[in-house]
């Protein structure tokens, strides 16, 4: 059993470290079902305790892509295409810069900047603006791609800036997965032009997609009975205190 954990596993992810990055797959997934967002910004967070920061964001983005394309394609008959292909020039650009520079950025960087970002956005409210017009999403897709290749988890970002773009609930769930794949899917594709090696972590992603997918459907069926405000607060207080604990490492290494 070691050896075949060895063989399907990175150097630097011991076994029982993969186990909890798969349960936690399934957890965040059963969060977004359930608030609708914040799942992934969870995700990374958790990721960050047992995953090298030189793979963190890409190994991020690509399990993110498995379950935002999974919802795309369940929703994809509500997708705006339209202002998904105006998002997708954007993205491509904002990749393309933030690639460059993400894999320059120092480990202790990463964490604190993640840290803040996550803290930020958890307890900050973003004002959400007025709907926009299709050449308004590709400056977002550019801006969030850019942000996004050394923050991660934009999403909720991405939501606050295009929900009133998107009237009927269908499509703004279907929507916004569907640019969420196009941004993590450039942000792969972003990493692995600038050298990232996607292939010894390509079995551990693919348990990761399909767990969180177990997560979805659990989720969707289990926890509208939930008290929403006590659940809120609750996972507000976890992801801020997981964020700490990033920054805190981040700073130590720094010093």
């Amino acid at each position: 059993m070691a050896s075949l954990a060895g063989m399907l596993l990175p150097d630097d992810v011991p076994a029982h470290f993969a186990a909890l990055l798969i349960a936690a797959s399934f957890a965040t997934s059963f969060i977004t079902a359930s608030v609708g967002i914040g799942g992934g910004a969870t995700m990374i967070a958790l990721m960050s305790y047992f995953v090298p920061s030189a793979a963190l964001i890409p190994v991020h983005g690509a399990v993110q892509l498995g379950s935002n394309g999974g919802r795309t394609i369940v929703l994809r008959d509500y997708v705006d295409w339209v202002r998904i292909a105006a998002f997708s020039v954007g993205a491509l650009v904002g990749a393309g810069i933030g690639a460059a520079i993400a894999v320059r950025l120092q480990s202790d960087i990463i964490l604190i900047a993640l840290g803040v970002f996550i803290i930020v956005t958890t307890w900050v409210p973003i004002r959400h603006i007025a709907a926009m017009k299709t050449r308004g999403f590709a400056a977002i897709g550019a801006i969030t791609t850019f942000l996004g290749m050394f923050l991660g988890a934009t999403g909720p970002i991405n939501a606050a800036l295009l929900s009133n773009s998107f009237p009927e609930r269908q499509k703004l769930v279907g929507s916004l997965a569907a640019l969420m794949s196009v941004q993590h899917g450039f942000k792969v594709i972003g990493f692995a032009a600038v050298g990232f090696a996607f292939a010894p972590w390509l079995p551990l992603i693919a348990l990761m997609i399909v767990s969180g997918f177990g997560g979805t459907l659990a989720g969707s069926k289990l926890l509208h009975s939930m008290p929403e405000n006590g659940f809120r607060l609750a996972f507000r207080i976890c992801l801020t205190l997981l964020s700490i604990g990033m920054i805190y490492r981040g700073v130590r290494i720094f010093y």
